[in-house]
C-alpha cells in the first residue's frame, strides 16, 4: 500500500548529505565496504525472490563503477603521466567552477560507461596513459565483468528480458532462440556474479598498482625505506586492501619485495606482490 500524499514533490536538494567527507580508506576498500553492505540485502537461497536478486545485481555493478571512476580520479590526481594523458579533455564549465582540484578528474568520466571491454580499455588507455597489451588475466576479468553488465542491463531496463544488443554482446548464435525471453536469476547466478565483480576490481586493482608505481622515475627511489617512506605510502594507500580477510602486507614488506626488483627497473616494468 502506498503511503505518499497526492500528488506528492521532491526537494532534491534537500536529499544529498552535505556533511559527507571523502573517505580515508583506499577505493578497492571503500568498494569491498560497499559491497558487504549490499549482499546483506541479497534473499536467501530458501525462496529466493529472482527480481529482489536482480535489483542486487544492480547495486553490484553500481559499487563497481563506483571504484573505477574513484581509482581512475585519484590516480589522475597522484600521477605525473596520467595528469598528462588528460591535458587537453574539456570539462564543463559548472564542473571546474565548483569542483575542488582533486575531484575535478570526476567531470572527464561523466559520459563514460564501463560496461564494455572497449570502454573499459580505453579508458585505461586514454585517461591513464596505460601502453602495450592488457594482461590475460584482467582481459579475462573484464570479459567477465562485461558478461554480467549485459545481465544487469537485461535487468534493470529490459524487466529483466533479452534484448538484441544484449544477445549480440553475449554472442548471437548461442543467445538468437533467447531474444525478449526473461531472465532466470537464482541464488547461485546472484553469487557468482558478485564474484565475478569483485575478481575484477581485485584486478584491476593489482594491475593499476604494478602499473602505476613502475612508472615512478628509478631516481625517485634511493632503495632504503626509511628515505622512500613518504613516497612509497602515497601508491600503497592507493590501492592496498584492509578489508578482505588476505589482506595487504604492511607497507614496509610490500616495499620490501618491490625493492628486490629494484635493479630490473629499467629492463621490464615492475611486477610487485599485488597489494590484494
Amino acid at each position: 500500500m502506498c503511503v505518499a500524499k497526492a500528488n506528492p514533490t521532491l526537494l532534491t536538494h534537500t536529499l544529498f548529505d552535505v556533511s559527507h567527507k571523502e573517505p580515508l580508506g583506499s577505493p578497492i576498500d571503500e568498494f569491498l565496504t560497499r559491497l558487504e553492505e549490499i549482499n546483506k540485502l541479497s534473499p536467501l537461497p530458501d525462496g529466493f525472490n529472482p527480481y529482489q536478486g536482480q535489483l542486487i545485481l544492480l547495486g553490484a555493478i553500481a559499487a563497481v563503477e563506483s571504484f573505477i571512476r574513484t581509482i581512475f580520479r585519484k590516480i589522475i590526481v597522484h600521477d605525473p603521466m596520467a595528469r598528462r594523458s588528460v591535458h587537453e579533455r574539456e570539462v564543463t564549465y559548472g564542473a571546474a567552477l565548483h569542483l575542488s582540484e582533486d575531484l575535478l578528474p570526476e567531470a572527464l568520466l561523466e559520459k563514460i560507461s564501463f560496461v564494455g571491454e572497449k570502454s573499459i580499455v580505453g579508458a585505461l588507455r586514454d585517461l591513464l596513459g596505460v601502453k602495450g597489451n592488457i594482461p590475460a588475466d584482467l582481459k579475462l576479468a573484464i570479459d567477465q565483468y562485461v558478461r554480467v553488465c549485459q545481465l544487469r542491463h537485461c535487468a534493470v531496463h529490459r524487466f529483466g528480458k533479452l534484448g538484441v544488443n544484449n544477445a549480440i554482446a553475449l554472442g548471437l548464435d548461442e543467445h538468437k532462440d533467447l531474444l525478449e525471453k526473461p531472465l532466470k536469476y537464482d541464488y547461485e547466478t546472484l553469487q557468482n556474479s558478485i564474484a565475478i565483480a569483485t575478481g575484477f576490481v581485485k584486478t584491476m586493482n593489482n594491475f593499476l598498482f604494478n602499473e602505476i608505481i613502475s612508472r615512478v622515475p628509478p631516481t625517485v627511489w634511493t632503495g632504503v625505506y626509511t628515505s622512500d617512506k613518504s613516497t612509497f605510502r602515497i601508491y600503497y594507500n592507493l590501492f592496498s586492501d584492509k578489508t578482505s580477510s588476505k589482506s595487504t602486507p604492511a607497507p614496509k614488506v610490500v616495499y620490501t619485495q618491490f625493492q628486490k626488483q629494484f635493479n630490473a627497473w629499467n629492463k621490464a616494468p615492475i611486477r610487485a606482490t599485488p597489494p590484494s
